[in-house]
């Protein structure tokens, strides 16, 4: 990530929701917290209907 973002900031994503089918153990939650992203609030919801939310990480 270094290499594309320069600190200091906030980097965010939106990903699916902890109900969400593709939230499940070794998903893409999972995929953001190993990268050092925490979870925030709630997103809308995806196009399908799915829930969302925020993840964040701090750049320095």
């Amino acid at each position: 990530m270094r290499r594309f973002v320069v600190g200091p900031g906030v980097l965010e994503v939106v990903t699916f929701g902890p109900d969400h089918p593709g939230a499940v153990a070794g998903g893409a939650r999972v995929f953001y917290e190993r990268l050092g992203f925490t979870p925030g609030e709630a997103a809308p919801a995806g196009p399908e209907g799915g829930s969302r939310q925020r993840y964040r990480r701090v750049v320095t």
